[in-house]
């Protein structure tokens, strides 16, 4: 796991924790090892023994954004073994329910004024969130300026309080908050919007083409045999599979979904082109 215990990526990874051990027949332990916007565990599981022993649990951070637009010690095309996605998840723009907006609109109005400064918080530089955030910020003519937290949970705790106007965040992240009435989603980064938000507003209302959506995959050492890599795959999938898990990423908002590895080296090349250049200017602009 290249992320702090409690993120949404580790979380996760521990509701499949339990069924991928019980089909491998064998202990499932994970390992914390956050570091460099998640490349330092990547790196770790790139440069493991290939004996089907160590496989890594990511997101399009490591894997994508930031080998492309920053040189890293792995190559995810080169040095990783894709098996499959695991779970897809629109990001989602929140605020504050007793200090935010109350629409979307609102909150783009009031971040264009000249006389106001508005922060985006987001779990670390370069993460899917502070790109989505900065992407939103200069298609949306706002300005915002981005402010960086250690994790999750201190990015909730930061729009609570008032620290930061906003952020993007999963629907996986935020479910508690939001069920105590203390959060209030603004806007979604999907194309459209989705059946579980219906009185959410698709973000592409405001800014046509507008789209950040959160996936995760598994990948195991280059070299992994064809027999390991399929025995492992097969057990993710079945894992994923399990109604138990599909059902509770639905009540989130996300959906649970497999893939090939060729479709995950697709989205892998996809995202690197899509973020690219995003990442560049972002990390320019700081």
């Amino acid at each position: 796991m290249p992320y702090s215990a409690g993120g949404t990526t580790d979380y996760v990874a521990r509701l499949l924790q339990k069924p991928l051990g019980e089909l491998l027949n064998q202990t499932v332990v994970i390992e914390n090892k956050p570091g460099a916007a998640g490349t330092i565990g990547t790196h770790l599981v790139a440069k493991a023994p290939p004996d089907g022993n160590t496989i890594v649990f990511g997101n399009q951070g490591p894997n994508a954004i930031v080998p492309a637009s920053r040189k890293t010690p792995y190559d995810p095309l080169d040095d990783l073994r894709p098996l499959t996605t695991v779970a897809f998840m629109p990001l989602m723009l929140m605020v504050s329910a007793e200090k935010g907006p109350a629409t979307l609109g609102e909150f783009m109005q009031q971040a264009r004024k000249a006389s106001v400064k508005w922060n985006y918080g987001s779990s670390g530089i370069g993460s899917l969130a502070h790109l989505t955030g900065y992407k939103f910020s200069h298609a949306g003519g706002l300005d915002m300026m981005h402010v960086p937290y250690q994790g999750g949970s201190a990015v909730l705790t930061a729009v609570m309080q008032g620290d930061v106007q906003g952020s993007f965040v999963s629907g996986l992240e935020t479910a508690s908050m939001m069920q105590s009435g203390k959060l209030r989603y603004l806007g979604v980064a999907s194309p459209r919007r989705i059946a579980t938000l219906p009185d959410v507003p698709a973000i592409a209302e405001e800014i046509p083409g507008f789209e950040s959506v959160l996936w995760f995959a598994v990948f195991a050492p280059k070299g992994t045999s064809d027999a390991t890599a399929q025995r492992l795959r097969t057990a993710v999938v079945k894992a994923v599979e399990r109604p138990e898990f599909q059902n509770y990423l639905a009540q989130r908002h996300a959906q649970a979904r497999t893939s090939t590895p060729q479709e995950l080296t697709q989205l892998i090349k996809q995202d690197m082109a899509r973020w690219g250049d995003t990442a560049r200017e972002a990390d320019s602009a700081k």
